[in-house]
C-alpha cells in the first residue's frame, strides 16, 4: 500500500518533472509519468534513489513502476561501490625438517573476511586475487639477496549484499627455509605477507591490501603497478616492492 506521504511526493515529482540531460521518461503502476535522473539502484532491497528536475531526491522502491520502466531504471542506474571490511588472517605451522636442526618446514594457512558496510549498496560480482609471497632466507647471509618470490596465486569472484559478510579459505602454501640468521644460511623462502587486489566486474581496480611494508608503501595505491602485479606468475622472482627483477625467470 502506497503511502500519502509517498503519493504526495509522486505528485510532486509528476507536476515538477520537465525534460534533460540524462534523464529517463518512466511511469508507475497507475500510468503516471515522469522524467528523472536514477542515482541508485539496490537490486537485494529493490531501493531506488532518484532525483527529479529541480534537484529533490526522494528514495522510492523499484516496484512501484511498471516492468518497463524498471527495466528503464535498472539500465540507467550507476553502479556504486560499498566500502568494504576486509580482514586478511595469516596462521602458521612450523615443524624443523628431519635430520636437520636448522631447516624448517613452514605450512602457512590463509583465510579473509569481507564485509559490506553499506546498508543500501550491493556490491556486484567483483573478483578477488592473492598474492602469497616468500622473502630470501639467504638475506641473513648475504644483504644483497634480500628478494621476494610469489609461493601461490589465487583468484575468487563474489558479490556480496549490503551489510552482508563472505568469507574465502585459500589453499595453504608450504614453505621450507633455513632458520639460522647468520653467515651459514643457505637460503630457502620464509612467508613474507600477502597483496590482496580487488577488481570491479569491467576488470578495473577498486582496491589493493597488503601486509608486506614496501608493498604497501609503493604498489598498493599505484593502479599502474597492481595491473603489472596483476600479470605476474607463481614462482616468479621480485624485488621486495615488488616490481620484476631482470634476468629472472619464474623458477622453483
Amino acid at each position: 500500500m502506497i503511502s500519502r506521504s509517498f503519493s504526495l511526493c509522486l505528485f510532486l515529482l509528476i507536476i515538477a518533472a520537465t525534460s534533460q540531460a540524462f534523464s529517463i521518461t518512466v511511469q508507475d503502476t497507475k500510468g503516471r509519468i515522469m522524467d528523472v535522473e536514477v542515482m541508485s539502484y539496490t537490486k537485494s532491497s529493490g531501493n531506488v534513489r532518484i532525483k527529479r528536475t529541480d534537484g529533490n531526491i526522494f528514495n522510492v522502491k523499484i516496484s512501484l513502476f511498471d516492468q518497463e520502466s524498471q527495466k528503464k531504471i535498472i539500465a540507467a542506474a550507476p553502479i556504486a561501490f560499498p566500502k568494504l571490511d576486509i580482514k586478511v588472517s595469516i596462521g602458521k605451522r612450523r615443524e624443523k625438517q628431519r635430520g636437520s636442526s636448522y631447516m624448517k618446514n613452514n605450512l602457512v594457512s590463509v583465510s579473509t573476511k569481507i564485509k559490506n558496510t553499506a546498508r543500501d549498496i550491493d556490491l556486484p560480482k567483483c573478483k578477488f586475487t592473492i598474492f602469497l609471497i616468500g622473502r630470501n632466507a639467504r638475506r641473513y647471509a648475504d644483504k644483497t639477496m634480500d628478494w621476494s618470490k610469489i609461493l601461490s596465486i589465487q583468484k575468487f569472484e563474489i558479490s556480496i549484499l549490503a551489510s552482508k559478510e563472505y568469507s574465502h579459505e585459500f589453499l595453504p602454501v608450504r614453505t621450507s627455509y633455513d632458520s639460522d640468521k647468520d653467515s651459514t644460511n643457505t637460503g630457502g623462502w620464509e612467508f613474507d605477507g600477502y597483496l590482496l587486489i580487488i577488481q570491479d566486474p569491467k576488470g578495473e581496480i577498486l582496491l589493493a591490501k597488503s601486509s608486506i611494508g614496501p608493498v604497501k608503501t609503493t604498489v598498493v595505491n599505484n593502479p599502474q603497478l597492481l595491473k603489472t602485479a596483476l600479470g605476474f606468475s607463481q614462482n616468479q622472482q621480485l624485488h621486495r616492492d615488488f616490481t620484476p627483477m631482470k634476468g629472472f625467470a619464474p623458477s622453483r
